[in-house]
């Protein structure tokens, strides 16, 4: 059984399915899951069939989901991990001899 949507973080959990899912199962696994939790069969809400439906309608497209699958491995951009190290960026501003 998939786990509670509320606590899924990536579209693979919200739907239950591995990261090497096939279209099918993941097909599967929407229509399984949209029955149980449709606001109109008594599921858990808007909010938790909209969050289905958005983790489905990106994996089912096989564009959608090579985009999202970078952007959820993607490591921190370098930015980031200077300023938290304590490093501060150049600006123009600083890097002008006066």
């Amino acid at each position: 059984m998939a786990p509670a949507l509320g606590t899924a973080r990536t579209h693979y959990e919200v739907l239950g399915v591995g990261a090497g899912a096939s279209r099918g199962e993941i097909k599967a696994a929407y229509r399984r899951l949209a029955r149980e939790v449709h606001p109109d069969a008594g599921g858990c809400g808007d909010e938790g069939f909209i969050q289905l439906h958005a983790a489905y309608a990106t994996l089912a497209d096989p564009d959608e989901r090579a985009r999202y699958d970078r952007s959820v491995a993607r490591p921190a951009p370098a930015r980031r991990r200077a300023a938290a190290a304590g490093f501060r960026p150049r600006r123009w501003e600083t890097d002008q001899c006066w």
